[in-house]
């Protein structure tokens, strides 16, 4: 077992040094190419925060389909990681994040970024009560997600004033090392299910459980350094939009690709506590932004107060996945 454990701890620590790459130059290209604050954290930086998960869903999804005998372990431990990573984000990250560094959202973005959280988090909801997220389930939230890029594209703000020159073999080398770091971070991944599927048969807790509070909040490290560094630097609107913007990727584009390739089984706790958390807190966090357009330290205490009670029930309450 403590094989295991060192594979899981190496391949989350390498996978997190790889995403960390990945947005360094993708900050880079976001910049050469003029985009705004707000647009970034919801697009460049939330999808790059949100690469371990996204990897974690595509790999793990192809070893269901090799061996379907591990769908329940497998869809416990990928739909775990997300959904656990994003009630993470939601209550500690921004709760953290208001305690040192008040987050600040306009309000004409607040249904761009936290309405959309809601959406996708009442969608993923809705596909998975019926106990399984199924492939078409999968191509409509990939093709809503995509949509909503679009979408955020169309209404994104071009700041010329603060473009980053750079060469066109800087900006080659900035996506060849992000199509590396994919590659490295894939082989990393399997290796960390497989890993973490044996830990699951030898500890007494489910696999949703492991990647809830193990998987989810490791792959949710990416989300905290980003954002911490963003407010600490005075650039409120990144650092929400990073937050806001990966809990709509994961849902969407991380469990959306995942279900295309294998389709999942969902635990009920899934289904009775850890959705409707994300989606309590989800409109808890658009009130606080829409009366006052910011979270504050009294805001984040109680963001983090219904984390430590969202975690004695899950373990107490749902002991099982199935």
């Amino acid at each position: 077992m403590l094989t295991e454990v060192i594979v899981v701890l190496a391949g989350v620590i390498l996978i997190l040094l790889l995403a960390e790459v990945i947005i360094k130059n993708a900050i880079k290209l976001a910049g050469h190419f003029g985009l705004s604050g707000t647009f970034i954290g919801l697009t460049i930086l939330s999808i790059g925060t949100s690469i371990p998960e996204i990897m974690t869903h595509i790999v793990g999804s192809v070893d269901i389909v090799r061996d379907p005998s591990q769908m329940q372990t497998l869809s416990g431990l990928l739909l775990g990681t997300s959904v656990g990573s994003d009630i993470f984000q939601q209550n500690i990250i921004l709760g953290v994040l208001g305690l040192i560094a008040t987050v600040v959202v306009v309000k004409k973005n607040l249904f761009k970024e936290a309405g959309a959280l809601i959406v996708a988090a009442i969608l993923t909801w809705l596909f998975a009560i019926g106990g399984v997220i199924t492939r078409w389930e999968g191509a409509i939230m990939f093709i809503l997600y995509i949509a909503y890029l679009f979408y955020l594209d169309r209404t994104k703000k071009i700041e010329k004033k603060n473009k980053d020159g750079l060469t066109n073999f800087g900006i080659g080398t900035s996506f060849f090392l992000i199509f590396i770091c994919f590659l490295i971070m894939a082989l990393s991944a399997e290796k960390v299910l497989a890993a973490s599927t044996v830990l699951v048969s030898t500890l007494p807790i489910s696999a949703s459980f492991f990647g809830v509070f193990i998987l989810g909040i490791a792959s949710a490290l990416p989300e905290l350094t980003t954002s911490l560094i963003a407010a600490l630097k005075h650039k409120k609107d990144i650092s929400a939009g990073i937050l806001l913007g990966s809990n709509i990727t994961n849902p969407m584009m991380g469990i959306g690709i995942g279900a295309m390739i294998s389709t999942y089984t969902v635990p009920n706790v899934l289904v009775y506590l850890d959705l409707p958390v994300k989606i309590f807190t989800g409109f808890l966090i658009f009130y606080f932004l829409h009366k006052d357009e910011d979270i504050n330290k009294k805001k984040g205490i109680i963001l983090i107060c219904i984390f430590i009670l969202y975690l004695i029930a899950r373990r107490f309450l749902f002991p099982v996945d199935f």
